[in-house]
């Protein structure tokens, strides 16, 4: 086995700041940042948290299979945007991943598979072909006490009972991967934006070898005014304050009752810009990095640029009524500057 990369990972609640990190990484000798590229196929919906799910918490005999066609779809299209990045073997070393916690597979049918298809295809592949037996068998089936069963087209099927082994060979999948973005061993760390999300953070550490975490949260007043004017992100909900508001407190309703390890550490995007060196020296020590490998000081994260994007609501007094109500929901969300 390669010898572990360290491995630091940067995540947030969705423009709340977590390139400050990757760019920050940017500045180290002995580090490779693989900048703003989101590596997040541990939470993707069908992503391995999901595949866990069914093999290793439901165990269900086709609710399985459905978990493994799922991941093999995401993968394959994930494939062409993350090769690059893994000299060319994302999809081979991802195969080895999915084969090796495969237990058994067949070609076979259930009422799952033609809804994996469009209508016109699902019609085609097995509307059509039901139709046809269906009718002969009226006309010159012959007769027995036994139900007439259509014969569908088969497709591979899968079960997996790989609950012992998921954790040790998740770990290893990732670790063949981060081998591949450093094949000749030039740097001790390496940081990949959003390999795990900033809640629940328990369970995704678990996939890794040599992982800690930074989570980057950002002022809710800046980040309404960035969405609502600039971004126009629809998975942020600025056309309604109210709505952001309740959606903003929830994604963050985990910290009551969610407690981090020593590998997570949660800092202010403010923090970065307004307590620079105090948050450096913060970010360094929890990373075990030497500050003399900080060769290249702010020539990616610059905290004289990064202000600009700060106190928005001073420059755009027309949200002001929308501001107020945020710091009157949302006070001890707002930074204290």
């Amino acid at each position: 086995m390669h010898n572990l990369k360290k491995i630091i990972t940067c995540a947030s609640y969705g423009g709340t700041g977590s390139s400050a990190v990757s760019d920050l990484f940017k500045e180290f000798e002995n580090v490779k940042s693989m900048g703003d590229f989101e590596f997040s196929i541990a939470h993707d919906v069908d992503g391995i948290s999901d595949l866990q799910h069914y093999i290793v918490d439901d165990m269900h005999r086709l609710k399985v299979d459905e978990a493994i066609y799922r991941f093999k779809k995401l993968t394959n299209n994930i494939a062409p945007n993350y090769e690059r990045f893994f000299n060319n073997k994302f999809k081979e070393i991802t195969n080895e991943y999915i084969n090796s916690l495969i237990d058994v597979e067949w070609d076979g049918f259930w009422l799952q598979q033609p809804l994996r298809y469009g209508k016109i295809e699902r019609k085609i592949r097995y509307g059509i072909p039901g139709k046809i037996q269906r009718i002969k068998n009226s006309l010159f089936g012959k007769k027995h006490d036994y139900e007439f069963v259509v014969y569908y087209k088969r497709s591979k099927m899968y079960y997996s009972c790989a609950r012992d082994r998921f954790i040790e060979n998740t770990r290893k999948y990732f670790e063949k991967l981060f081998y591949e973005l450093d094949v000749n061993n030039e740097f001790e760390y390496l940081v990949l934006d959003q390999l795990i999300p900033p809640n629940n953070t328990e369970r995704y550490l678990n996939y890794f070898n040599n992982l800690k975490c930074i989570v980057v949260d950002r002022d809710p007043r800046d980040l309404y005014i960035l969405n609502k004017k600039y971004w126009r992100e629809g998975w942020i909900p600025t056309e309604d304050v109210n709505v952001y508001i309740k959606w903003y407190r929830l994604l963050r309703e985990h910290l009551k009752y969610e407690k981090d390890d020593d590998r997570v550490l949660r800092v202010k995007f403010e923090d970065f810009i307004y307590n620079y060196d105090k948050t450096i020296n913060e970010v360094l020590k929890f990373a075990g990095i030497d500050s003399s490998k900080h060769t290249k000081k702010q020539q990616y994260f610059n905290p004289n640029i990064s202000i600009k994007n700060t106190k928005l609501w001073e420059k755009n007094i027309e949200f002001s009524d929308e501001i107020r109500l945020i710091e009157d929901k949302l006070n001890e969300f707002c930074y204290r500057y």
